[in-house]
């Protein structure tokens, strides 16, 4: 017979990638122990992509997959909200860290994953910016460009002329709906809040090497789509969407903050000076302690669930969209 699992704040190991354009700052701001002489350009924070489940590192469930977590706890993890329709995790969360320009790349919306086809999925993005040296993002193309101005802009690799450029400090926010071409710049380090999809189609590589996508990616494009304003950007909340949405909560002194009550909440430590910590109802862990760059999945069955701060926090609070 099963055992049956435990409700408690989840944490999970990252899942670290080697990208061309990574890097290792992520040791440094965050004292993680990469992979030795890898140049890490993503940790999957939060994931359940084939082949890429996140494994639980805590609590007496430890060793379990974020897949078969989501399975077996259903609503006690997820409440009202609804796993993908392969019975996957509905969220992708990583951090990234680029030492060099990423490719400027597309990613399709439901539509262009159906007219391509084949295992092509639909991803939505947003970026909040942890640190910026010198950085800055391409994020749409330029008002006025035409698809035959920009696939001969692909053909002479010129595509940078068209779009647009967009300087990036730390705090800032973006929100990269499907169909927005973009690229992040080097010098910066940051939190990815996405659906679970990994389709990916580049524009242009920079002259390196890397199979480019002309014509999938222009299948993708959405002229004028800008991600701009945030849709539900309001006081705390970033962004509002039929995907997620993300709030940036801060607490300093002595202070308590709750979690939403009833519904499947992933937690992102911005930064935290002095000890912060999540207090729970369950009885498996008192209280779960939380540093800068920390992850925290909290099932929606968990009661009575709180950020205890004593000096400053600072996080991102994200949730899934509930079913009817």
């Amino acid at each position: 017979m099963a055992r049956t699992m435990r409700i408690y704040p989840c944490k999970f190991h990252p899942i670290y990638k080697e990208r061309i354009w990574g890097g290792r700052n992520l040791q440094r701001l965050f004292g993680r122990a990469l992979p030795a002489d890898m140049k890490v350009g993503e940790s999957w924070e939060l994931a359940d992509l084939a082949g890429d489940s996140s494994i639980l590192v805590n609590g007496p469930d430890a060793g379990t997959t974020l897949n078969d977590l989501t399975r077996r706890l259903g609503g006690d993890l997820l409440g009202r909200a609804r796993p993908m329709a392969d019975g996957r995790f509905p969220l992708l969360l990583k951090l990234l860290d680029a030492e060099d320009i990423l490719s400027l790349q597309v990613h399709p919306d439901a539509a262009a994953a159906a007219a391509i086809g084949g295992d092509a999925a639909a991803k939505t993005e947003c970026w909040y910016i942890l640190e910026s040296r010198g950085g800055f993002v391409y994020k749409g193309v330029l008002p006025g460009v035409t698809r035959e101005q920009f696939a001969q802009a692909m053909q002479a690799d010129t595509v940078e002329r068209l779009v647009r450029k967009l300087n990036v400090s730390a705090g800032d926010f973006h929100y990269l709906p499907a169909g927005v071409v973009h690229a992040l710049g080097p010098g910066v380090v940051l939190a990815e809040i996405q659906t679970p999809s990994d389709t990916t189609y580049r524009v242009t590589d920079w002259g390196r090497g890397r199979e480019i996508h002309p014509e999938k990616s222009l299948q993708c494009i959405r002229f004028g789509l800008t991600g701009e304003p945030a849709p539900g950007a309001r006081g705390d909340t970033l962004l509002a969407t039929e995907c997620f949405t993300v709030k940036k909560r801060s607490a300093g002194g002595a202070a308590t903050w709750p979690f939403p009550s009833g519904r499947c909440t992933a937690v992102m430590v911005l930064g935290a000076s002095g000890h912060a910590e999540i207090h729970h109802a369950s009885a498996v862990e008192e209280a779960l302690p939380v540093a800068a760059g920390d992850t925290v999945l909290l099932p929606a069955a968990l009661a009575n669930c709180t950020m205890s701060v004593q000096g400053a926090a600072t996080w991102l609070e994200i949730t899934l969209p509930e079913g009817p």
